[in-house]
């Protein structure tokens, strides 16, 4: 028997021969027991992420926050209640349409409770979102890249926030999502085309830049982009059209037909972006002082055309950065962008242009308004589709061998990297929205109900609390003193002042009013709370003039800071300002805690070192003092307070001689009566007389007493 041949020609046939463990473009060919596995897998997403957001809507969401969900309170829970007791005000609409509150009047049915429902439609919005792209993605693609999917819009932080929050967005991603599903999701005929118009006009009735789904749809339809057979094209893009316009031009007509008109304020959004905000003019500013100089959009363009122009063109730039930064993240976008290269590549893109599209009209229909990360929802499963894609693309999967015909996608493997980050990312966004809930609205309100007659009102700069209070809301007025507050209070009837934390930030002309030690003539403090600081006051006959201590700027100053404190207590400055108050009654104690307070904000700043160390030695603490002005010394080189405050401590270290040796060439220097009878003392004490003999002189150039 002859052996077999080891020479290099034969090592390379045998190796030829034998399959690589590492092929660098695997295949696309689906194997059905895994596309049941993934499908099952993105079920299981699902249902992880309805669960989620559920614990946080019952446990840490119990309020609206003062942002968004405002609208809630002030307006859609009144649509819905409204619509319950059988009427549909088409005046209340002059922006979007009626879809939301009717759908919250229909939940509210239900739930009984309108900020439940409210909750209720947020989740059930988010998990038909899911459900849609979870279905469009396993059409146009497969089961892999529909997991995908859903595993990047899951941990999305964005994604979360609006699932548990109080607002139109999850309702309108479901519209919108929905209407997608229908046009993409498999053979478009004139039926199913005629309903996706449909539901695309709901999603356009319940947010405005939904309208880009119309152009979307035809051009999908007409291009070849559904899955539609040429010679029918033209009849289901006109069934497409004529399903949006058989609810969106009814509405229209019902509504001018009862006297309501249409008044998009979309010009308004543009006015701000470009006269104000990039001036850096708040909105309640610029809706007080600027907004009735633009009644048109013609107005804004008028005023500079060139300045508009620019902006737009700025905008699509820079909603494209934050777009990337703050809605899909940057681990996301950056997967997403290759995601497009290599659907480019292999295919893919033929199958998802349409997405793409849609998303491109839909980004430009936000160009106009200012960024939001909930108007550019909608944009965030498109950036998931092209990331999963990126991740599921058999373009350099690098498939290793795993055995038994089995390969493993090492490059699959890669998305754990997006999915961490955007964990971490999720979690810090969702203690941020949720620590700057407006609890107290709620909890003052259940715990005063005792206090309030029916038809009572309430000025507040946010209707939370008359909502939970069942009194009637009247918008705190553009104030800049307390007899502008009085005035409206009087017009109106209004018997309560609800003042928090939003209102101390919007009206800091008065902002006094968060601390209840300022005294208002003609406000009853009820109830007050310090931790997310608010007060109700009850109005009282003589409320509007000023209060007495209004003429002295330092008090003004300090029940001011004190308001601050309560609001951020990071702000280290008014945390010294109150401490100096404290210092001028000797409160060394009091004035201690807030100077303790102030230091780790302060940074490294001499001024409160040195205010420190003072108070350290007039409270008794000689050894912290020293420790403390060791610390200033170096900060402010040869500054006479130093030596004073050594002075200060060997005086409170009965140290009378080292005080006399600090304090004898500062005489002339010291004008705080404290401390020249504190040197009175110290130089009586080690008999030198001369020195004595000065103090004495400069007491009584001061009036005062040796």
């Amino acid at each position: 028997m002859s052996r077999p041949s080891n020479t290099p020609e034969s090592r390379a046939k045998t190796a030829a021969k034998r399959p690589s463990p590492l092929l660098v473009h695997a295949s696309s060919t689906p194997d059905p027991a895994q596309a049941r596995a993934f499908t099952l897998a993105g079920l299981v997403t699902i249902a992880a992420y309805a669960v989620a957001v559920l614990a946080i809507q019952m446990r840490a969401h119990p309020v609206g926050d003062v942002f968004t969900e405002t609208d809630f309170y002030g307006a859609y829970a009144e649509g819905a209640r409204l619509i319950q007791h059988g009427k549909l005000d088409p005046s209340r609409y002059g922006v979007i349409g009626p879809v939301y509150e009717i759908a919250l009047a229909l939940a509210g049915a239900i739930f009984r409770d309108l900020y439940v429902a409210a909750q209720a439609l947020s989740l059930a919005g988010m998990i038909v979102t899911l459900w849609a792209w979870q279905r469009l993605w396993t059409v146009r693609a497969n089961a892999a890249t529909a997991c995908a999917g859903l595993l990047l819009l899951v941990v999305n932080g964005q994604f979360l926030r609006w699932g548990y929050s109080v607002t139109t967005d999850a309702v309108a991603l479901a519209l919108q999502s929905l209407a997608l599903l229908l046009l993409l999701g498999r053979t478009l005929t004139p039926r199913r085309a005629v309903t996706a118009g449909a539901v695309a006009a709901l999603a356009f009735l319940t947010r405005y830049s939904a309208v880009a789904l119309l152009p979307a749809g035809l051009l999908a339809v007409l291009a070849g982009g559904t899955d539609t057979p040429r010679e029918r094209r033209r009849e289901v893009a006109l069934a497409f059209a004529a399903g949006f316009a058989g609810l969106v031009l009814p509405w229209m007509a019902y509504s001018f037909a009862s006297g309501a008109r249409t008044t998009f304020q979309l010009h308004h959004n543009i006015a701000y972006e470009v006269f104000a905000r990039s001036r850096g003019i708040a909105w309640d500013t610029y809706q007080r002082e600027m907004q009735p100089q633009f009644p048109t959009p013609w107005s804004v363009l008028a005023r500079d055309p060139g300045a508009v122009f620019a902006r737009m063109a700025l905008n699509v730039v820079e909603h494209f950065r934050l777009d990337a930064e703050k809605v899909a993240g940057l681990p996301l976008a950056a997967a997403a962008l290759a995601g497009v290269a290599l659907a480019w590549r292999d295919g893919a893109l033929k199958r998802f242009w349409p997405v793409l599209a849609a998303a491109a009209l839909t980004f430009l229909a936000l160009v106009p308004a200012f960024h939001s990360e909930r108007y550019s929802l909608p944009l965030l499963p498109v950036w998931a589709t092209f990331a999963a894609l990126a991740f599921s693309s058999p373009l350099l999967a690098l498939a290793l061998d795993a055995g038994r015909g089995r390969r493993v996608w090492l490059k699959a493997l890669l998305i754990a990297l997006p999915l961490a980050l955007a964990v971490r990312e999720s979690a810090a966004l969702q203690r941020r929205t949720l620590a700057l809930l407006p609890v107290e609205a709620r909890t003052l309100a259940l715990e005063t109900r005792g206090e309030f007659r029916p038809g009572d009102k309430v000025i507040a700069r946010k209707p939370h609390f008359a909502f939970y209070a069942g009194l009637t809301p009247v918008p705190f007025p553009f104030a800049d003193s307390l007899s502008q507050i009085a005035s409206v209070a009087r017009e109106q009837g209004v018997r309560w002042l609800y003042f928090s934390w939003p209102e101390a930030e919007m009206r800091p002309a008065v902002s006094f009013l968060l601390d209840t030690t300022s005294r208002v003539p003609g406000l009853r403090v009820v109830r007050a709370v310090k931790d997310h600081p608010a007060v109700l006051y009850e109005i009282l006959p003589g409320f509007g003039p000023e209060p007495e201590w209004f003429i002295d700027s330092g008090i003004r100053e300090l029940h001011r800071a004190r308001a601050k404190l309560l609001v951020d207590r990071t702000d280290w400055r008014a945390r010294v300002y109150v401490a100096l108050y404290e210092r001028r009654l000797e409160h060394w104690e009091a004035a201690q805690q807030l100077l303790d307070e102030a230091l780790p904000w302060a940074g490294e700043d001499p001024e409160l070192y040195l205010l420190t160390a003072d108070n350290l030695a007039q409270s008794g603490s000689p050894g912290a003092a020293r420790t403390m002005l060791d610390r200033a010394e170096p900060l402010v080189g040869g500054d006479p307070r130093v030596a004073l405050t050594r002075g200060w401590i060997a005086a409170v270290d009965n140290d009378p001689a080292g005080a006399a040796r600090w304090w004898r060439p500062l005489i002339e220097y010291t004008d705080d009566a404290r401390t020249l009878y504190r040197m009175h003392d110290v130089f009586a004490a080690t008999k030198d007389g001369a020195a004595q003999a000065a103090v004495d002189a400069k007491l009584r150039a001061r009036g005062l007493k040796p």
